[in-house]
């Protein structure tokens, strides 16, 4: 299912800077002007821009995953020793 960033990097190139400026604003906590600041300080593309949002997302969402599988891990490691314990006590 893609998501509201999947959107805007397929619209980036369509539509206008101001446009792309607004919606990015939406997205985040950065007004439109501190938006236009950035991409003309870093010479970033809106295309890229849009890019990076959407690795990032992607790359936080994986990190919520496996910090969820570690906690999941270690749970049932607590309980394998709590178990060891009782079968060698």
């Amino acid at each position: 299912m893609p998501s509201k960033y999947d959107k805007l990097v397929e619209d980036a190139q369509a539509i206008t800077d101001e446009k792309f400026r607004e919606r990015f604003s939406v997205l985040t906590s950065l007004s439109e002007t501190e938006i236009g600041k950035v991409l003309k300080a870093t010479g970033i593309s809106k295309t890229d821009l849009a890019s990076l949002l959407v690795e990032i997302k992607n790359a936080t969402e994986y990190n919520d995953k496996l910090a969820k599988s570690i906690n999941n891990i270690q749970g049932g490691v607590q309980a394998l020793v709590a178990i060891t314990k009782k079968l060698l006590l």
